[in-house]
Order: structure tokens, then C-alpha cells, then sequence
């Protein structure tokens, strides 16, 4: 796999093709797949990218995980808010 590849699911949203590249052997691969979901902001992601900030071996990969598991959460937690406001809960 290459980087073009995860810029192609980027663009056509292909989570399940960007969650699966997080066990690319090449770090770069799972650094960009980790980066390309926390853009995508798709719940299914949460999981593996939680999975990922704890146990990849190289550190730049840990992180892009982890901050792409903090930006889904936290589009997550808005989306929440506003359908309570919505529904006046």
C-alpha cells in the first residue's frame, strides 16, 4: 500500500479501507490512515484508533491515533449536544 492509496480513500471516504490500513506494516501507511479517519470523523474508527495509541510500536503513530481519536470523540460529544438541544433535553 501506498500513501496515494489512503489519499484515494480519503477522498472517497473509505473507512473500512482506512481502518484496515491501520495494521499496515508500514508506519507511514498507519500514520496517514490514522490521520486520514480523524478528518473522516467516523465513530467506526474509534475502536481501532484506541487500540492504536496504545500499542503501535512507533511513537509518531501512537500519536496521530491518539489525536485522531480525540477529534472524533469530540464531533462525537458536539453531535450529542445539539441533538439534546434539538430535542430540549
Amino acid at each position: 500500500m501506498h500513501t496515494k492509496d489512503i489519499s484515494a480513500m480519503r477522498r472517497a471516504r473509505n473507512i473500512d479501507g482506512l481502518i484496515r490500513a491501520l495494521e499496515d506494516p508500514d508506519e507511514n501507511i498507519r500514520l496517514a490512515a490514522a490521520e486520514a479517519l480523524g478528518s473522516a470523523g467516523d465513530e467506526r474508527a474509534m475502536e481501532p484508533l484506541e487500540r492504536l495509541k496504545f500499542s503501535d510500536p512507533n511513537m509518531s503513530v501512537r500519536r496521530a491515533a491518539s489525536s485522531a481519536h480525540t477529534q472524533i470523540a469530540g464531533r462525537l460529544a458536539a453531535k450529542r449536544d445539539v441533538e439534546k438541544m434539538r430535542l430540549g433535553t
